[in-house]
């Protein structure tokens, strides 16, 4: 039976934030995936700069392009290491025992990286299958911490996805990267999308 290409989305089962090393001509690289603990949504809009051609009182026609992608996650977990990738800032962990610590440091030199954001909605028809979404080169643009009284505290954060400096695929075929999302027959857990040199 072949792959249904229309389906229902329903929550968001993972998310995994991999790091990109390397973003050249030549090659597409991620480091190991951080896992968005809780994953709780995920949002994803196509930012588009529009031009219209005017003339005889109306609109003869109109150009337009999607620019870039901006998004919003929400998680249910803090994790100092979710923190670091996002804002460039670090962590540390000290001691041992009654003494153990685990600090996340930002300061004056440190600037958001870019990664690349995976994320999976399993099939809601019992068929085994998932969807993937990826951005294949995103920072943060912004990071609230949200406490509530009397409830859980979450976490969120915006970002914008762009372009890719790499163009993948062959020959004709060959093109830069803002998004894929895929429809697998059978579900697959969350590895980085790359492209090494040939």
């Amino acid at each position: 039976m072949a792959l249904k290409t229309v389906t229902k989305l329903f929550g968001v089962d993972d998310a995994k934030l991999f790091p990109v090393l390397t973003d050249t001509e030549e090659e597409f690289t991620c480091g190991t995936g951080i896992d968005l603990p809780g994953v709780r949504q995920i949002s994803l809009t196509y930012e588009m700069e529009e031009k219209s051609l005017t003339g005889d009182e109306k609109v003869l026609d109109v150009s337009n392009k999607i620019k870039s992608i901006t998004f919003n996650m929400e998680y249910a977990k803090l994790s100092l290491e979710v923190l670091a990738q996002l804002t460039g800032g670090s962590y540390s962990t000290d001691g041992e025992g009654d003494t153990e610590s685990a600090k996340f440091t930002f300061g004056g030199g440190d600037l958001p990286n870019y990664f690349q954001l995976k994320a999976q909605i399993l099939d809601t028809n019992n068929e085994g299958g998932d969807v993937h979404f990826c951005i294949y080169k995103a920072k943060a643009t912004a990071i609230p911490i949200n406490g509530t009284q009397n409830d859980f505290a979450t976490f969120t954060f915006d970002g914008r996805g762009v372009y890719t400096e790499h163009e993948f695929g062959e020959g004709q075929t060959k093109q830069t990267k803002l998004l894929d999302i895929e429809l697998h027959s059978k579900a697959t857990p969350l590895s980085a999308t790359v492209d090494a040199a040939a």
